[in-house]
């Protein structure tokens, strides 16, 4: 991950940043916003 993205995961938000690694349980609603000056990269995958 690169930069910084503010992560909601239901009624909880947290800020991401680079090494950070988060588990959104299956059919939760969520969302990701970038919150850095710059561009944002970011791996998930799906179980």
């Amino acid at each position: 991950m690169e930069g910084q993205q503010r992560l909601t995961i239901g009624e909880d938000e947290v800020i991401t940043e680079p090494g950070n690694e988060v588990f959104i349980p299956k059919g939760l609603r969520h969302s990701v916003k970038n919150v850095s000056p710059s561009t944002t990269h970011w791996l998930y995958g799906y179980d």
